[in-house]
């Protein structure tokens, strides 16, 4: 979190373009919430580690709706981001960092349901 931070708010000597850091930024905070779950289903059930996609349709019993919800919508969007295609633009830097808070916030709610 705190490198993705520093990507959406660089200093003034930064050689990146604003897309390549909100893209590095996106992806820096996708991987977060991918060891956020990791860790997660390791206290809860270590077999569900292994099971991609399933990980986050299970939550849904573990965690409100409303955050297993959000959670799969952030990772889809962070997904899309993270992935270059040539007549795609980059994620803004704005909307990276609206990611930034979501991520936040879910990585707090999911360490308390953790507890």
């Amino acid at each position: 979190m705190a490198a993705a931070d520093q990507l959406l708010n660089p200093s003034d000597d930064s050689t990146l373009s604003p897309g390549v850091r909100a893209r590095a930024a996106a992806t820096l905070l996708r991987l977060a919430l991918d060891e956020t779950l990791d860790a997660f289903w390791r206290s809860v059930s270590p077999r569900m580690t292994r099971n991609g996609r399933t990980r986050m349709l299970c939550l849904q019993w573990y965690v409100s709706p409303s955050v297993a919800r959000q959670w799969y919508t952030v990772w889809s969007g962070l997904s899309a981001a993270c992935h270059h295609h040539t007549y795609d633009l980059p994620p803004t830097p704005a909307e990276v960092r609206a990611w930034h808070q979501d991520v936040s916030e879910l990585l707090r709610v999911l360490a308390s349901a953790d507890a």
